[in-house]
């Protein structure tokens, strides 16, 4: 009698990849500055990938506040939809620095995530882009 055994599961062969490309416009920024995030989605493989969406995961200052941007894409602008090999995307945030933030000192922490399908197969990146603030 002949069973089969499990085994480490193969990778798909071609499956797509994509990533994420996120910063700011400066690394350093003070009370009334306006800081604009912008965050690259790119098709890095051959294939094409669907259902690709930025997903904005937290924005904090010090004093793990919750932030919200001054100006961001609508949700609907979110969903990047499909991108071909090769194929990029940009998306821009922004936001006006405030005097609770400098009170805080420290940093400004904004996180993006992406995520797709790739072949049947979930895909994902993730990024953070850092600014401090002046003191």
């Amino acid at each position: 009698m002949n069973r089969l055994r499990p085994g480490p599961l193969a990778p798909k062969k071609h499956v797509g990849k994509v990533v994420l490309v996120y910063g700011a416009d400066k690394s350093v920024a003070a009370p009334g500055e306006t800081i604009v995030f912008t965050a690259w989605i790119i098709n890095d493989s051959k294939v094409q990938l669907r259902d690709v969406c930025l997903i904005p995961r937290s924005f904090t200052n010090e004093g793990m506040e919750s932030l919200e941007y001054t100006s961001r894409p609508h949700d609907g602008e979110l969903h990047i939809g499909t991108l071909t090999a090769g194929e990029s995307a940009m998306l821009s945030f922004s936001y006006l620095v405030s005097a609770s933030d400098h009170w805080h000192g420290g940093e400004l922490v904004s996180a993006m995530g992406v995520t797709g399908m790739s072949r049947g197969r979930a895909i994902r990146d993730e990024h953070d882009a850092i600014v401090a603030l002046k003191q």
